[in-house]
């Protein structure tokens, strides 16, 4: 059964069709709007262009006819997509062409047939909501590629860090390969490190305030990661990073934020443990058990990410064929539909194929810090 919210806009200068094609429209259990001329058509449709769900016009009618009034309804940014069918007593080939020329969804001609006016309304209608299913189909088909793209992405990143500080000597080097990953990722970070010399502070763009470095070192005995205002903090043994410019409101974008920098964080403690690990030998072992530890979390959540992504495309590409067997479209439309779809899965897929050289890399890591620290 249609909704009760779905409201069409019926136009006529002639009253008594114009209660015909109303009657014809509410039996489907719509909602009509009436109006007898296209200025009082435009100014209900500018009063609620949300609210209405298509518009049933006459095509004579004086001072604005239907033509001009599908017109200056298709030059209007939020109706231009509005079905919009005429309704008309001449018949000939250069009306109904001239009816669609002007951006015209259907044509009915006169004498007026109440079911035949129902029927092709309740069809428009029902077409247009699974087209915004597709739609919207699509659209999320199109951020879960994104998304698999910039994970892998940001596991990449994470990748570049370690290689790129594996022969940091200090706390300053490891902070200018931090702030080259968090500066891609238009974040403005704060970094500060404990060790047993003392508590050492690196901001990404300009010099640690007192107030951050104090919030920090506070901070210190919350949780892994702590939230406050439009700030983060991430803690770990030895160090604290301090998000200035988290994008707590925008949840789609903390969270995506959050997985990258904890992934991130993982890396940094492999460094830190080492760089700490040279001052104190004795601790050799539970550093090299950190240190895999983290790699572990990082290899995980790569396979976590790959498994979660690609269930996601599956089950998109299930709910696309379900929307498109009752959707009236040509078979090569239907294969137009599916190569895109199937288009955005193998080039998930060749991402995460060429993100298969983490796992590589981790085991080349692994193997070193077991020769270093042996």
């Amino acid at each position: 059964m249609p909704e009760s919210t779905t409201t069409i806009l019926v136009v006529d200068d002639d009253k008594d069709i114009l209660e015909l094609i109303a009657v014809s429209i509410e039996s489907l259990g719509y909602t009509v709007v009436k109006a007898n001329n296209g200025n009082e058509a435009l100014v209900k449709l500018s009063d609620a262009p949300d609210q209405i769900n298509a518009v049933v016009s006459d095509v004579m009618m004086p001072e604005m006819d239907g033509y001009e009034l599908c017109t200056q309804v298709r030059s209007e940014p939020q109706l231009k997509e509005i079905p919009f069918i005429f309704v008309s007593s001449k018949t000939s080939l250069e009306e109904i062409i001239k009816g669609y020329g002007v951006g015209g969804t259907d044509y009915i001609t006169k004498p007026i047939e109440a079911f035949n006016v129902a029927s092709k309304v309740k069809y428009i209608i029902e077409n247009r909501i699974k087209h915004q299913e597709l739609s919207s189909l699509l659209d999320d088909s199109r951020n879960v590629a994104m998304q698999a793209m910039t994970y892998t992405n940001s596991l990449g990143q994470v990748l570049q860090f370690m290689k790129s500080s594996a022969q940091a000597k200090s706390f300053e080097e490891i902070s200018t390969y931090l702030f080259e990953v968090t500066s891609s990722l238009g974040l403005s970070v704060v970094m500060q490190y404990h060790s047993p010399e003392g508590i050492e502070n690196y901001k990404q763009d300009g010099k640690t305030s007192p107030l951050e470095a104090n919030v920090i070192e506070m901070a210190r005995t919350k949780q892994r990661i702590f939230d406050f205002k439009m700030r983060t903090i991430f803690n770990y043994d030895d160090f604290s990073l301090l998000i200035l410019n988290m994008p707590i409101n925008d949840q789609e974008k903390y969270g995506l934020m959050k997985d990258i920098l904890g992934n991130l964080c993982d890396a940094i403690e492999v460094r830190v443990k080492l760089l700490l690990s040279d001052v104190q030998v004795k601790h050799k072992d539970e550093t090299l058990q950190t240190v895999d530890q983290a790699l572990n979390r990082i290899d995980q959540s790569y396979r976590d990410i790959q498994q979660v992504n690609m269930s996601l495309i599956d089950e998109m590409i299930s709910h696309i064929e379900d929307v498109m067997l009752g959707f009236g479209l040509s078979e090569g439309q239907e294969d137009t539909m599916r190569g895109i779809v199937m288009y955005m899965k193998r080039k998930t897929q060749e991402v995460f194929t060429d993100g298969e050289v983490l796992y590589e890399e981790f085991d080349t890591i692994r193997a070193s810090l077991k020769d270093g620290l042996g």
